[in-house]
């Protein structure tokens, strides 16, 4: 059975690959912690060297969720490494590269790709080699043989780090690469112990395996309910996670689920007038005490209006909620755990919503977009010659 579902079933409906791609997470951030063990020296004499550099800028590049894998590690890799740390999206670079890349501040482009094959991922790099004099690449793949591993190999400014082979995801959405990846940049400042890390992706995997075994039941019943808007809310490093959720469920709906994100102090600013009768929230709680006070305020006010809409909660501490729909507590210790280190977890919770919301609305998870008009590699991209 994966996600309740029987093998043979889900090739019927065709949905095996994301189903299979989802439950296997906990599994494969095991065979990462591994990985990175193995290249623990590999990746430290490549970065340290580069880590001295003065003024050195670093951006957290790819595009789809690929980009949100950005998002989710920009703030704790900024607090980690005490260094200038952005996340832009390669869609944004490869549009208004002048805006990004300059010709004398020493820059690491971290590029994050499931196939490496995305023609603005390829661009990104032609621009910053171009551009910029002192640039080094570091390319988080979940493919080795795609064009972007090929392109770099040899290059003595450039290391790939190759995610389990798995985690290539089949399916249209981007799941188990996501996870992978996230972690990845999330080990990066501690790569020269990456022997003491092993008991936190133990965690994350054992606690996976509990949400998938024990809530999948819960978040299919969800699924069932009318709802034709989705929003998921998250502060500090759990923005990235809001704004992945909400891509599943717009991905795997093929677009009759509305979804958006924001954060929950954002959220008053204009877009919570996107609450109907028809609207589903979710809000990933940050576990940090101080952050924390904001989502609950803005949950607390919602649970309190009038209307039909639901509410979900994610959270990891037994705060006492009223009015809510759907509370989803981790069953672990998680309080002293950096927030950024929760999206592989809450973010399973929307891959399976998104997931059972496809087969209800009777649309094929593997390939939501049969008529191929989105690709699980994007085409139609032309990529035009830059002169500065």
């Amino acid at each position: 059975m994966l996600l309740r579902y029987s093998e043979e079933e889900l090739k019927e409906r065709k949905g095996y690959a994301t189903a299979k791609e989802i439950e296997q997470q906990p599994r494969v951030w095991r065979e990462l912690y591994h990985i990175l063990l193995s290249q623990k020296t590999k990746i430290t004499e490549f970065l340290n060297p580069i880590l001295t550099k003065k003024d050195l800028k670093i951006i957290l590049t790819g595009a789809g969720t690929s980009a949100f894998v950005g998002d989710s590690s920009e703030g704790y890799l900024r607090r980690m490494l005490k260094k200038d740390v952005e996340a832009i999206d390669t869609t944004d670079i490869v549009a208004k590269p002048q805006n990004f890349f300059f010709e004398d501040k020493p820059t690491l482009l971290i590029s994050h790709a499931r196939s490496g094959d995305s023609p603005e991922s390829l661009a990104t790099i032609e621009l910053a080699e171009k551009i910029i004099k002192d640039v080094y690449f570091l390319n988080i793949t979940c493919n080795k043989d795609g064009k972007m591993a090929k392109g770099t190999i040899d290059k003595k400014n450039c290391l790939n780090i190759f995610m389990p082979e798995e985690s290539n995801d089949d399916g249209f959405a981007m799941t188990s690469s996501f996870t992978c990846m996230l972690l990845t940049d999330l080990m990066l400042p501690h790569i020269e112990e990456i022997e003491n890390e092993k008991d936190i992706f133990e965690k994350l995997a054992s606690e996976a395996e509990r949400i998938l075994k024990e809530d999948a039941k819960i978040i299919e019943e969800i699924s069932r309910y009318d709802y034709d808007r989705l929003i998921y809310l998250g502060s500090g490093d759990l923005k990235g996670c809001a704004t992945e959720a909400a891509l599943k469920s717009l991905e795997l709906s093929h677009g009759d689920v509305n979804t958006n994100s924001n954060t929950p102090l954002g959220f008053r600013h204009g877009p919570k007038s996107a609450i109907n009768d028809t609207t589903l929230l979710g809000f990933f709680v940050s576990n940090d005490t101080y952050t924390q006070k904001y989502d609950l305020d803005l949950i607390q006010e919602i649970a309190n209006e009038p209307g039909k809409r639901k509410l979900m909660v994610f959270l990891t501490t037994n705060i006492s909620l009223d009015g809510i729909d759907y509370i989803f507590r981790l069953k672990q210790d998680f309080s002293k755990i950096e927030e950024a280190f929760l999206t592989p977890l809450y973010i399973i919770y929307a891959q399976m919503l998104g997931f059972y919301k496809s087969l209800n609305l009777g649309i094929t998870p593997d390939n939501p977009n049969p008529e191929g008009r989105v690709n699980r590699v994007v085409k139609g991209v032309t990529i035009y010659d830059y002169k500065s």
